[in-house]
């Protein structure tokens, strides 16, 4: 009897311990590619900071001129947050030293009318004046383009910093009368730009101010009758999202304020959809260029910004409202039309722009076309092929190409999902896959490398104080967290042992050593 019990015993272990092995096998080989994938893409920014990028500071003022001049339309909306990316990314020395000093220097000689700033003039070594309506706009391009994207993955520094006063100077300088109060500026890129940064600092700050002006706008379009945004690209889509993220954000701490919006922005949403896509789910760049008959032509890269409101919307109402219709539009992807697709006439920008809204979708919602797509679409048109490391083309500085090194690090941090090497050194792979509730986790360096992984925090609710982690542009998106109070089990393969550690010393960093040529295989699993 015990013998008969005892085989049963070793049986059922066995099972146990093969069934435990097939996920641990396939997690590992989906996490063996993609640290192939993110290894070249980091080590290609990792070259583009220092050997293009880092230069462009300018030694005598110390600002940033990638394209040749500091401006805030341009180089500190779309050129510095992606620099200050890079450095987070993959060289935290140069984040805390040089790339962070651009900040206190723009600080130090832009300001111009309380704190919102000009563009500098090299020659007279003085702030360019410009007309109001110009300073408006570029300060609010800085905010929502610029710092919002620094302070996703900086939480509350000086980044932080510099955003409020900004928002507060802007507010405090309001000029054009509405029904419902002053508002900076008529120009809807800017009111949807506003939208958005006036809900994460209501959420950062608990200061009612910035929930107030940010209805005072949403209340200046949505008590328009039929008014519908027009344009469905950039320096359009920018409202949508807005409203999308600001009716989450009053779903929590206004929500009879969501009540009354919730009907309207559902309008806007089918509205878009009925005249503004095309039969794949596709947008067009604005809503009277759709063209059934022609449904490849003029579509917006923005497509992937705009439908984050809709997944706002859902996570709102609680039902699946519109998600059939986005799974849909992904799986579309795999035809033959959006291989190469020449957004914006094949410029790196819209091949940027329309992978980064895909990313956004694809990390709420998997769809096996669309992951394919992203991975296609980044190697043929933003990364080069791998085999092109060491002598491949880097990226140049001015915000066209700026916008290609930020899709590639929000790639390379889906393929990681979001656990970061440092210090990074050039050859190093990492990679990362989901197991179950936890992930496998491959470190395969060129070199003998010795540092610590980084795995990533809730920063939705840790930095930006939101309750849920609400879809939205301008983004790092989060893959695999860790709570910082919990408590995490750690095995290395091969390893007879396993490891416990918090939350916050895996985020702190989790020390590891490993020789060249070899791989190290980790499974972290919250207990």
């Amino acid at each position: 009897m015990f013998r008969r019990l005892l085989a049963v015993s070793l049986a059922l272990v066995l099972l146990n311990l093969t069934a435990a092995a097939a996920p641990d096998a396939a997690a590992f080989d989906q996490a063996e590619r993609s640290a192939a994938i993110a290894g070249h893409s980091l080590s290609k920014v990792h070259r583009w900071l220092h050997e293009i990028a880092l230069p462009k500071i300018d030694p005598e003022t110390g600002l940033y001129i990638a394209d040749g001049k500091w401006n805030y339309r341009d180089t500190a909306a779309d050129c510095y947050p992606f620099l200050t990316w890079a450095a987070w990314a993959v060289d935290q020395d140069a984040l805390n030293g040089p790339v962070r000093s651009v900040l206190h220097n723009e600080r130090r000689l832009c300001n111009v009318l309380g704190r919102i700033p000009a563009p500098y003039d090299f020659k007279a070594k003085k702030s360019i004046e410009i007309a109001r309506e110009e300073l408006v706009f570029q300060a609010s391009e800085y905010v929502k383009d610029g710092l919002i994207a620094i302070i996703e993955v900086t939480g509350r520094d000086e980044w932080f910093d510099r955003m409020r006063e900004i928002e507060d100077d802007l507010w405090a300088y309001a000029d054009i009368e509405t029904p419902f109060g002053l508002i900076p500026s008529k120009n809807i890129e800017v009111n949807g730009e506003q939208i958005q940064a006036l809900a994460r600092l209501y959420t950062m700050t608990g200061d009612a101010r910035y929930l107030d002006w940010a209805e005072r706008l949403a209340d200046y379009y949505l008590s328009q009758e039929d008014w519908i945004p027009q344009r469905l690209r950039d320096h359009g889509c920018e409202i949508i999202g807005g409203l999308g993220l600001l009716l989450g954000v009053e779903s929590v701490h206004r929500p009879k304020k969501a009540q009354v919006y919730e009907p309207r922005i559902r309008e806007m949403l089918d509205t878009v959809i009925e005249k503004g896509c095309t039969p794949d789910g596709m947008m067009v760049n604005r809503i009277a260029e759709r063209n059934l008959d022609r449904p490849y032509a003029n579509l917006s890269d923005g497509w992937g910004y705009n439908y984050v409101s809709y997944l706002c919307y859902d996570i709102v109402v609680g039902e699946p409202v519109y998600r059939d219709h986005i799974v849909k539009t992904l799986q579309n992807l795999a035809k033959p039309q959006y291989t190469d697709y020449r957004w914006e006439r094949e410029s790196i920008d819209g091949f940027a722009d329309s992978i980064e809204g895909a990313l956004y979708l694809l990390n709420r919602l998997p769809v096996a076309e669309g992951l394919a797509w992203v991975d296609r679409e980044t190697v043929n048109n933003l990364v080069d092929h791998p085999t092109r490391l060491e002598n491949g083309e880097l990226w140049g500085t001015m915000k066209l190409q700026a916008n290609g090194v930020r899709t590639t690090l929000i790639h390379a941090l889906m393929h990681t999902r979001g656990i970061l090497a440092r210090p990074w050194r050039q050859g190093l792979e990492l990679g990362a896959a989901p197991r179950n509730d936890g992930v496998a986790v491959v470190v395969r360096p060129k070199d003998d490398y010795r540092g610590h992984l980084e795995f990533d925090l809730p920063r939705h609710r840790v930095y930006m104080g939101f309750r849920h982690d609400w879809p939205r542009m301008n983004t790092l998106p989060e893959w695999f967290t860790v709570e910082p109070e919990q408590k995490y089990t750690v095995r290395a393969e091969g390893a007879e042992k396993s490891q416990v550690y918090t939350g916050r010393q895996l985020h702190n960093g989790l020390a590891i050593k490993v020789k060249s040529g070899e791989t190290l295989r980790l499974i972290v699993t919250p207990q």
